[in-house]
């Protein structure tokens, strides 16, 4: 039976609600995403080039912004609150109670949220794995809680809020937080860091995301194969979402799931680097700057790193040369291009372009096939020139564009 979404709206006698299957609206955004590239490609077309359009411009602006409202209309049609989602986890923790022997309280937050219902359809499993995670690892028996000055009984917090753009999904615990030392024993087991690496917490817990890490002596129904954790990472990717997890030991570890509101169209500012095409999520960018010779500093390092002096501090720069086409033998100064001053997790990062063009509602595409390997991107814009751009994810161009 087709998966069906209530829609509320206004009658004469007042509101009332219809059920529409999820597959009809995912429909309509596809309609509503071919609407949008014909209208651009209509208005861009060469056809018009050099011909006397009295009020051209006027009407072109207002069939832009109205399509648009019907954009944004639909996509509030496919939002649907995460409290199914959590209903579904919240019946999980007596069965955790069961297999671990352990007391646990799970405190829903937020549960109205509203998200994407293609997100919606994928968080379970995730989250699912996560809770097991923080029940089985994370918090401890009651005994060692009470050693610890702890109440008998554990908690973990799974709480939803939107924060901008993004649904910022959160699961905590006050349990005794990861272990550094055995997880990175594991992972330099595996060879992902040497014998004198002393990474950072936030590198080293990345690799809890690895396909078949686990730091487990034994396998239980809950954990200890190895997968899971992996699965987390693999969703959020296809979700254009990021993981960010902190932990300190005795007090616990936080896991912050961030994933955009809806994944059907995305607003974008679209950049030209030589004879190629990106596109950058408009809430990713925090300014847009031309740099003068003052605000360039060449850092002697081995790979040539270059900073950006702005407002007194020093910004790194990312030449998208460097993930996209072959170095050329010189690259040219930063006085001669766009700086686009990225705003992630690991501070600010300024990407040096030739050319900002324009602001659009785009179509997003995911990349398939051979085209799958693209570095730090969440796949390709279809644009009303016909034309395709890579759209950028700034938090892997950060962290050096690995997927």
């Amino acid at each position: 039976m087709a998966e069906e979404a209530e829609i509320a709206g206004e009658s004469a006698s007042g509101s009332a609600l219809m059920r529409v299957s999820s597959g009809k609206i995912s429909r309509l955004m596809d309609l509503l995403g071919e609407l949008s590239l014909s209208v651009s490609e209509t208005v861009n077309s060469p056809d018009l080039a050099g011909l006397d359009l009295a009020n051209f411009d006027g009407a072109v602006h207002r069939l832009t912004m109205l399509v648009r409202e019907v954009q944004d209309a639909a996509t509030e049609l496919r939002l649907v609150s995460v409290d199914e989602v959590f209903r579904r986890l919240r019946r999980m923790i007596r069965e955790m109670e069961r297999e671990t022997g352990k007391q646990i309280e799970l405190v829903v937050e937020g549960s109205d949220t509203l998200v994407d219902k293609l997100v919606s359809d994928r968080l379970y499993d995730p989250l699912l794995h996560v809770l097991r995670n923080s029940a089985d690892h994370g918090l401890e028996p009651p005994e060692d809680r009470a050693r610890a000055g702890k109440p008998a009984k554990g908690r973990i917090t799974l709480s939803a809020a939107q924060v901008g753009s993004e649904v910022r999904i959160v699961v905590s615990d006050d349990g005794r937080g990861l272990n550094r030392d055995t997880i990175l024993r594991k992972a330099r087991e595996r060879g992902m860091f040497g014998p004198d690496d002393e990474p950072e917490g936030a590198v080293l817990w990345k690799v809890i995301f690895e396909p078949g890490f686990s730091t487990a002596e034994s396998v239980s129904t809950l954990s200890g194969r190895g997968v899971g954790m992996d699965v987390l990472n693999t969703t959020m990717k296809d979700l254009r979402g990021r993981i960010m997890v902190d932990s300190a030991p005795g007090q616990g570890t936080r896991v912050a799931l961030h994933i955009p509101v809806s994944l059907a169209f995305l607003d974008c500012i679209i950049l030209r680097q030589r004879t190629r095409l990106f596109a950058v999520p408009v809430e990713d960018i925090q300014e847009i700057v031309k740099p003068d010779t003052t605000e360039v500093l060449h850092v002697a390092a081995d790979n040539g790193s270059e900073m950006m002096l702005l407002r007194e501090v020093y910004v790194p720069v990312c030449r998208l040369e460097h993930f996209y086409a072959e170095m050329p033998e010189r690259l040219p100064p930063l006085t001669d291009t766009v700086a686009i001053v990225f705003a992630t997790h690991a501070g600010p990062i300024a990407v040096p372009v030739d050319e900002v063009l324009d602001r659009q509602q785009v179509v997003m595409k995911p990349l398939v096939g051979a085209l799958a390997g693209i570095r730090a991107s969440w796949g390709c814009a279809l644009l009303g020139t016909g034309e395709v751009a890579v759209v950028l994810d700034c938090e892997r161009l950060a962290a050096g564009g690995g997927r």
